[in-house]
């Protein structure tokens, strides 16, 4: 009995000592980092998953650097079978994994031990370009052949370190998500999986991709095959099973398995890609091979695409003179406004004369009201308008400016969702102009309105309506019924706009105050 209890410590003490060698491959207490000035990754020996991958340069909501490996802390993590066995059984083996080599830029980890029939190594090579870098997978064999149970995958996620917007009203769905993006023979296309009908999609569905990955509104993790391979792996992109409760998180935590292939009979084998995480910035994206340009605005028919690059780049340009983005969106405003401004002349010069033209024919258009309906009063009123030589719908002519600035607000609303440079752009008492303007919270999160008040959808909704009503010729009975319709206009416009990017409604704003500045001095 005595003798019982003097061994009893030190074995539990043997055993406290084998479990914290094996989780943590070795006993040293500082984590195993890589990092320059834009990536910082830090690594988890026992399985040699990335713990953390930070943007120093970024933040997110808390003000931390932001990192895309969270929440789970277990990015590009190897899984499957070799030998027989599990990896993570070979793992508990051999003691974790070891830091093999590591320098400014480059960290190599190895799984070895003389007890293991193979090999593996992972190596991590940070460039000097944003957010990228070089990452290959050595398989050796040794003596052992490759069977026919062996495989290996690699996993990118769940997610991004995303997480669902709260308070932004019904289009706070467009401000945040996780969603699949991949590259194949149509170009980029994107699936938003749990929240359509499929929860997963493999490369046997898609064709040969270039490369695949993950994104969310501002950041992207990319994975391009660079060797042969790599170029035959294959992919799955899932999202995990969760209560009904839970289901609007199933698309942020979506993952991406690549299927590696393991050769019968190749004692050694490598597997190469190209990796970027970080910001959408077009700078960046665009930087190396492989250009991940198309990641932007990849929703959009080629022409609108092509509208929102140069507006982006005109943007750019002028913030770069100016020094602030919302002054750019107006300075934008106004160029646009004074490149449309001889068609906007001739347009309220026709104006003018319609009107001149229907109060001179009005008592005649009051007896073909009075005398005739249906189709004879239609062909009648057609028929004084053409002995007058005018069209009937010269008075819309006005709203021509409207509508050509359409194509430029679609492109504005997609270059304010999506381009990375504006993410922290302030402007006044907005916080950042991709998203609401946010003046003061009302204190509840209403039905499409969300938990904000906005200032500059209630503007941009008037100026709106004084900008319909300048337009307008009409009197009587037709300016009441013009009234209302103007009414449920603006109304319409303040509900569709008040949860949208608070730089596009900006721009609007600014585009119908020099919209209504035009028509006084027409006008006057």
């Amino acid at each position: 009995m005595f003798k019982y209890k003097s061994i009893l410590p030190a074995k539990w003490l043997v055993w406290f000592f084998l479990l914290l060698t094996q989780s943590t491959g070795a006993f040293a207490s500082t984590p195993v980092t890589l990092a320059n000035s834009s990536l910082g990754l830090e690594f988890n020996l026992a399985d040699a998953s990335v713990k953390h991958w930070r943007l120093p340069e970024l933040h997110d909501s808390n003000g931390q650097a932001q990192d895309m490996a969270a929440p789970t802390g277990r990015l590009f993590i190897l899984n499957g079978e070799l030998a027989g066995k599990d990896l993570r059984e070979w793992e508990g083996l051999a003691g974790g994994w070891k830091v093999l080599e590591q320098s400014s830029n480059t960290l190599v980890l190895a799984l070895e031990h003389p007890d293991l029939p193979f090999a593996l190594k992972k190596t991590w090579h940070l460039r000097e370009q944003s957010w990228r870098a070089d990452f290959k997978v050595d398989l050796n064999l040794k003596n052992l052949p490759a069977s026919a149970s062996d495989h290996l995958e690699l996993q990118a996620g769940p997610g991004l370190g995303e997480v669902p917007a709260q308070g932004l009203g019904m289009g706070q769905s467009i401000y945040s998500f996780t969603e699949l993006v991949y590259h194949n023979a149509d170009g980029v296309e994107t699936r938003r999986l749990g929240e359509e009908d499929a929860s997963n999609l493999s490369s046997e569905n898609t064709g040969q991709t270039d490369w695949v990955g993950l994104q969310s509104r501002y950041l992207a993790l990319i994975i391009g095959a660079v060797n042969d391979n790599a170029k035959r792996a294959t992919w799955q992109a899932n999202t995990p099973a969760l209560p009904e409760e839970q289901a609007a998180l199933r698309s942020f935590q979506t993952t991406v398995n690549i299927l590696l292939p393991v050769s019968e009979g190749a004692r050694n084998q490598t597997y190469e890609w190209s990796v970027f995480g970080g910001g959408k910035a077009y700078q960046a994206l665009t930087a190396e091979k492989p250009d991940l340009g198309g990641l932007l605005f990849s929703s959009l028919w080629n022409w609108m695409r092509a509208l929102c690059l140069g507006i982006m780049h005109v943007l750019q340009f002028i913030q770069q003179i100016v020094g602030s983005w919302g002054i750019a969106i107006i300075l934008l405003a106004v160029l646009v406004r004074l490149a449309m401004y001889p068609i906007a002349r001739n347009a309220i010069s026709a104006q003018k004369k319609f009107a001149a033209i229907q109060a001179r024919i009005q008592p005649e258009l009051q007896e073909i009201r009075c005398n005739y309906k249906g189709g004879e009063q239609s062909e009648r009123i057609l028929q004084l308008y053409e002995s007058h030589q005018v069209n009937p719908l010269a008075g819309l002519k006005p709203l021509l400016i409207v509508l050509l600035q359409v194509p430029i607000f679609v492109a504005l609303f997609h270059l304010l969702g999506q381009t990375f440079e504006l993410r922290e752009a302030s402007f006044l008492w907005i916080k950042t102009l991709a998203e609401p303007d946010q003046l003061f919270p009302l204190g509840i999160d209403l039905p499409l309105f969300g938990a904000y008040f906005n200032l500059l959808p209630v503007l941009m909704a008037f100026t709106t309506l004084l900008s319909i009503k300048l337009a307008s010729v009409s009197d009587g009975q037709f300016s009441v019924r013009q009234a209302i319709s103007s009414g449920l206009m603006g109304l319409g416009f303040f509900i569709l706009f008040y949860s949208f990017p608070s730089g596009m409604v900006l721009y609007w704003t600014v585009a119908n105050l020099l919209q209504v500045v035009h028509q006084k001095i027409a006008k006057g």
